[in-house]
């Protein structure tokens, strides 16, 4: 294996969780496909040792909490091609909205106020990395007649963990003695194979690591000769599914009315709070809720035609309409964003050739609440 870790060689996965925050290994259907590399980081605090040492020194700060991680990473609006089936990125849909299940012959993602956790698995050439406690902070779609439908998604996770790759000096039952720091890759809960011993396809778990002796103990005895390498465990695939759709196919209806436009975008932000001042025997967040209301707003964009300044009307008197903002025209490879009912705000006119008209909205709830917003692949 290259020393070097290339971007074009990298997998994600991703699965719901049992148990908030306690890590799960994925399987070969939780293969995601990601348009360009996952971005992610966690926070170590450091606080300064404020002891009067009669010294202008700046000494060694204290470890403080490990705060909440954050990634982020774009797919494309990729349909499964048969209705009623999940799409590729079903996970995120329902992590993002809260519930998805079959609507008539067509799948509906559809608001609630609890939101539901997931482990995120990258592997970056020859590490991996795992995210427990993940969550769907927000969600951008960006939908054009230029290009192909793309999706940011952005959230946090509780806790950050590694596995990379490197070398045993010796084996004793399931305690691997590993080479000089090596044990530094790895993260107590992570699974690894030993050489060619990969524990029935199950990889083996580090139950503890002991940096003083350059010890790892795994939850199983690999056996073999003593220098074998250490590598991540990691699921095969199954066979990739779904379509990317083009932004162009699908016509925007405004209040039941086909309106053409240049490009439709839809944010949607949960803001979801993680939990990191308890006093909770651990330096982490373990639990998340969202103390505030989430937010879905986004833009039309289109020329500006003679109804153009309608919008301004709509603005001023508060007038909803409801929104349906598809991607495809094939059944079984169109998404649907439906917005019952948007508000308008004052639109924006520009350009040095055609005059093109930019009109904001929100999404906002009928009585019925949890109602302002659904994701329908049709």
């Amino acid at each position: 294996m290259s020393e070097i870790a290339y971007a074009n060689q990298e997998q994600m996965f991703a699965i719901a969780e049992t148990t908030a925050g306690a890590l799960k290994k994925p399987t070969a259907t939780n293969r995601m496909y990601s348009v360009g590399p996952v971005d992610f980081g966690q926070d170590q605090e450091f606080l300064d040792d404020e002891q009067i040492r009669a010294t202008a020194s700046r000494l060694k700060q204290i470890a403080g909490r490990i705060m909440p991680g954050e990634y982020s990473f774009d797919t494309y609006v990729k349909p499964s091609g048969t209705l009623g089936t999940e799409s590729e990125h079903d996970l995120l849909f329902r992590s993002l909205m809260g519930a998805g299940a079959i609507d008539g012959v067509n799948y509906s993602y559809t608001l609630t106020d609890e939101l539901p956790s997931f482990s995120l698995w990258v592997k970056k050439g020859h590490s991996v990395f795992a995210f427990r406690g993940a969550t769907v902070e927000g969600a951008d779609f960006g939908i054009s007649g230029d290009a192909l439908s793309l999706i940011s998604w952005s959230g946090k996770y509780m806790r950050e963990l590694r596995c990379g790759t490197s070398y045993t000096s010796s084996i004793s039952g399931s305690t691997l003695t590993m080479e000089t720091a090596a044990w530094e890759s790895y993260s107590e809960g992570m699974y690894v194979n030993v050489g060619a011993n990969t524990n029935g396809g199950l990889g083996f778990r580090i139950l503890k690591i002991i940096p003083a002796s350059n010890k790892m103990i795994l939850n199983a005895a690999p056996g073999g000769p003593n220098r074998r390498e250490v590598t991540p465990w990691w699921p095969t695939a199954s066979e990739e599914t779904g379509y990317p759709q083009h932004g162009k196919l699908g016509k925007v209806t405004v209040n039941g009315r086909e309106t053409i436009v240049l490009t439709a975008n839809v944010s949607m932000v949960n803001n979801i709070k993680y939990y990191i001042d308890e006093k909770n025997n651990v330096m982490t967040a373990e639990r998340y809720g969202r103390p505030k209301i989430r937010e879905i707003e986004g833009s039309l964009g289109m020329y500006f035609l003679k109804r153009g300044p309608s919008y301004y009307y709509r603005s001023e008197y508060q007038v909803p309409n409801a929104l349906i903002i598809p991607v495809g025209k094939i059944s079984g490879k169109i998404m649907e964003l439906q917005i019952p009912y948007a508000e308008y705000r004052t639109p924006k006119i520009s350009g040095d050739e055609e005059f093109q008209e930019d009109v904001p909205f929100i999404a906002v709830a009928s009585t019925g609440l949890n109602d302002e917003f659904k994701i329908v692949f049709k």
